[in-house]
């Protein structure tokens, strides 16, 4: 049989998400045009978002490449993993850990996960949910009302928590 093809992937790493922020932020606080500065504020949430999705997948992918043997069974848990769209805490990460893992043992990674990390990832997930799907489904008329979009400051803050906890899960799905 030949060797299996890797799935390892870059993991949770924010250093790239980071300076994309950043960016976003800098453009944000020289823009003198509202609307133009309205961009860079609903292009720093979706930027979050895409990371969030990506950063969630790779967590399951690199679990998957190293604890399951079989190729059928890799093959199931990408076709899952590809099938998710979304950063939901429920819906859509947890799901996806009980199909990788079972019940049991995401109960067990639960319950190893600081209780606060846990809360502020899914609190600021929940909340982010809103503000991405608020923005997802429009376009931006005319000419926006001042602090009608999160600035991208805020979509910078709302990271560290998330990224804590990621990181905490992490390394959970890492001991099992």
């Amino acid at each position: 049989m030949p060797p299996r093809k890797s799935l390892q992937r870059d993991m949770v790493v924010k250093k790239y998400i980071e300076e994309n922020l950043k960016h976003l932020d800098q453009a944000y606080r020289k823009e003198a045009d509202g609307k133009k500065a309205t961009y860079y504020s609903k292009l720093a949430i979706l930027e979050l978002c895409g990371w969030i999705e990506l950063s969630m997948d790779s967590l399951v992918l690199d679990h998957c490449a190293r604890k399951v043997k079989l190729p059928s069974n890799v093959k199931l848990v990408e076709t899952n993993v590809n099938k998710t769209y979304g950063f939901d805490y429920e819906q859509h990460f947890r799901k996806m850990l009980i199909h990788l893992i079972g019940i049991p043992a995401c109960e067990q990674i639960e319950r190893t996960i600081d209780v606060a990390a846990k809360t502020k990832l899914e609190a600021q997930l929940s909340s982010l949910k809103k503000v991405r799907n608020g923005l997802a489904h429009t376009y931006i008329k005319g000419t926006p009302k001042a602090n009608s979009i999160d600035a991208p400051s805020v979509t910078r803050a709302r990271l560290v928590d998330i990224y804590d906890g990621l990181k905490a899960f992490q390394k959970a799905l890492n001991s099992l």
